[in-house]
């Protein structure tokens, strides 16, 4: 059913992420870094581009490209009330608070709009499905590629982001593999184009 006053309250808390700086930016000394919304826009992009890649597979596997874009648009949802937790921080409150944070919130913003938006953005919280790790491998990757580019000019410590595996896993998609090999050939050879963000 369609719901006006639910729709604007979703838009209206989607609106406090472009605000919303990316913390482990500010933990890093990243002057003036991307925001949520700004990732959001990223993880849309990198997840449009994987599906194509993954389609365009000689014997591609079924994947559903509008679910994975939707997945995509909602997964950062809940950080418009819980706010962008830094690793460093979900690793000291463990990761089973901060997704039951996440989910709390996540229900709140979406269900009185629509289940089926909770449904999306738990198969993400999941991972199982192609489209999740699509998501997921995106979400690494546009993490990566900023790193990648705040590191270029300068602007903070990014060693750490190197240095977790975590932050280079592929999902198990050959093709995010080999973006993330591209990037690491890039960083290592500073071969990256220098942009001024």
């Amino acid at each position: 059913m369609f719901d006006p006053d639910a729709i604007l309250d979703l838009l209206r808390h989607a609106d406090r992420l472009e605000a919303l700086p990316r913390t482990g930016w500010v933990v890093s000394r990243v002057a003036n870094p991307e925001s949520v919304a700004a990732h959001a826009y990223g993880v849309v992009l990198t997840t449009l581009t994987l599906c194509d890649a993954i389609r365009a597979r000689p014997e591609p596997p079924p994947l559903d490209v509008g679910r994975a874009l939707s997945i995509a648009t909602l997964h950062d949802i809940a950080e418009s009330l819980i706010t962008d937790i830094p690793s460093p921080v979900k690793r000291r409150i463990g990761a089973k608070a901060v997704l039951d944070a996440e989910r709390e919130a996540a229900r709140e913003l979406l269900l009185p709009l629509s289940p089926r938006y909770v449904e999306l953005w738990e198969e993400y919280a999941d991972g199982q499905t192609l489209e999740a790790r699509v998501v997921k491998a995106a979400d690494r990757l546009q993490m990566m590629i900023k790193a990648l580019q705040y590191e270029r000019v300068g602007r903070g410590d990014l060693t750490r982001f190197w240095a977790r595996a975590y932050n280079l896993n592929d999902y198990g998609l050959p093709e995010a593999r080999a973006l993330f090999e591209r990037l690491l050939q890039h960083r290592a050879d500073r071969s990256w184009p220098y942009e001024d963000l």
